[in-house]
């Protein structure tokens, strides 16, 4: 690894690329100092903007290494961008940027800040170069390409707080969509109870003896209604589909192929809290599930039909709550 320190300039001057030694404050080596403080702020802005940005400004440190080189006639030949291509630059971000027409105060984000700082830097390079254009012969074209410097990295910082802007409303909804979700509730017993007498409803219509139960979002009963000599066995299978109903957050009839041998959910049917046929069917608004219905007792195609009727009174009769 090279040495840090050359030990040369320990007497105030420094050495151009022509060969000239000239002081350490010569306006020449206080302009390409200046772009070396912008190419810095440029650094702190890159290290916090977002990938489109990031690598927009990661392009033009390049360009400006070769600028320097030019400033500093280390590099006669390196070629420098032009103006007109930092001009296409901005006009590329302003398609996509909506660029305001007042006096912009920064700091709306980090990288946007650090950008600003980097503009005003540029503007202090440009200073330098109209007073050695005075002394000494400075490229027309440079001085063009300086002069666009700063208005490029102003339209660069306008898409780091655009971008900062984007990110913050997609961060903004998914917070509210993760509130939406904390605030979660149950069904309550007085819907429970509703939900309980359309279903009851129904399977009066029907000639074979039913269980019903109504269960919270953590698959807990709520309500539950049994018909006369209604089987045994029944009354746990109500309770285990609208379980199965909440955990699984889908109707139970869904399940019977999912677990075929060979299917996505085989070996599903082997645990005893589940069950995996017709009967059981999540209560939801939009994507959250607030509780379930579970009947048992009649085929499968029955106790179907008696959780729909359930099902339908909580779609029907109780609104939507706000925030879900």
């Amino acid at each position: 690894m090279g040495r840090v320190y050359t030990r040369t300039g320990d007497g105030g001057m420094t050495r151009l690329g022509s060969g000239a030694s000239v002081p350490k404050d010569s306006v020449r080596v206080n302009l390409y100092g200046v772009m070396d403080e912008a190419s810095s702020a440029l650094g702190i802005a890159r290290s916090q903007a977002a990938c489109p940005v990031a690598d927009a400004i990661l392009e033009l440190q390049h360009e400006l290494v070769n600028l320097m080189a030019r400033i500093s006639l280390y590099g006669a030949d390196c070629p420098v961008i032009s103006a007109e291509a930092l001009e296409e630059k901005i006009e590329a971000i302003r398609d996509i940027v909506p660029m305001p027409d007042v006096f912009v105060a920064s700091g709306e984000s980090p990288a946007g800040g650090a950008l600003h700082l980097a503009r005003a830097i540029f503007r202090r390079a440009e200073r330098e170069a109209v007073t050695l254009s005075r002394d000494e012969a400075i490229e027309p074209e440079l001085m063009k390409t300086i002069n666009r410097m700063s208005d490029y990295v102003y339209a660069l910082a306008e898409w780091a707080d655009f971008e900062d802007r984007v990110a913050g409303i997609t961060r903004a909804v998914l917070r509210r969509i993760e509130n939406a979700d904390a605030a979660q509730r149950d069904v309550s017993l007085s819907e429970a109870e509703a939900i309980l007498a359309a279903m009851k409803a129904k399977a009066g219509e029907g000639s074979v003896p039913m269980a019903m139960a109504v269960c919270d979002s953590k698959g807990n009963l709520v309500a539950f209604a049994r018909q006369e000599n209604v089987l045994p066995v029944s009354v746990g299978l109500a309770q285990r589909k609208a379980f199965t109903a909440t955990q699984l957050k889908c109707p139970t009839a869904d399940l019977a192929s999912l677990t075929q041998p060979g299917a996505m959910l085989w070996g599903l049917q082997a645990d005893p809290g589940l069950v995996v046929f017709g009967g059981g069917i999540p209560l939801r608004r939009g994507k959250i599930v607030f509780g379930a219905v579970g009947v048992s007792g009649g085929t499968v195609d029955q106790d179907v039909a008696v959780a729909e009727a359930g099902a339908g009174i909580w779609e029907s009769s109780f609104p939507v709550q706000s925030g879900v």
